[in-house]
């Protein structure tokens, strides 16, 4: 699944004479401007969640990539960053057991299971890497254990913003088995 974010802006002209009557007014949206280019800006997100389950032994018992999309409050929550807004920074991640489609308006899990706090969060650097940033948590045996079909990244412990969810087949990860979960989220034009 892929997400598309439209960051877009303009310029509003007045023009007025000498005694402050409008003479033209108009608008120019998208930086769209009279001239022989045509200047025209997008940002699409994007995310790709990778589970990786082990058995107590370390063996690999699950390698799986799954796309994600970025709902409405992930995409807020970008906006936010970009302000001098307070909200606080994505720091966990949570998997459920919850099989319902993936929604733009979703802000939870739909059964959330468990939420752990991040134990890495890295922004790349150079082209393309500085466009990504790397979530990743894990969850040792015992913890999480069930069979889980989503997942989602959040800036609480407990109910906070969503960013992004996934929903995917059963992963099954029993008592014993240990979960590493990566998530990069992209930004591209």
């Amino acid at each position: 699944m892929q997400d598309n974010v439209q960051i877009s802006d303009g310029i509003h002209c007045t023009v007025r004479d000498k005694d402050g009557t409008i003479k033209d007014e108009s608008w120019h949206a998208d930086m769209t401007a009279k001239t022989e280019e045509h200047m025209q800006d997008g940002v699409k997100i994007s995310g790709k969640v990778h589970f990786l389950i082990r058995d107590r032994h370390g063996r690999v018992k699950e390698d799986y990539w799954h796309d994600n999309l970025v709902v409405t409050t992930g995409r807020n929550h970008v906006a936010d960053q970009m302000s001098d807004s307070v909200e606080a920074a994505m720091s966990h991640m949570a998997v459920g057991t919850g099989t319902n489609a993936v929604l733009a308006s979703d802000t939870a899990l739909q059964t959330e299971l468990s939420r752990k706090a991040l134990t890495n969060k890295t922004q790349g650097t150079g082209d393309p890497g500085a466009r990504q940033v790397t979530y990743i948590a894990d969850w040792p045996a015992g913890e999480g254990t069930g069979a889980i079909t989503e997942a989602g990244i959040f800036n609480s412990s407990s109910a906070g913003t969503m960013l992004s969810r996934a929903v995917f087949p059963v992963k099954n990860k029993g008592a014993s088995d240990s979960l590493t979960m990566t998530w990069v989220i992209t930004f591209s034009a």
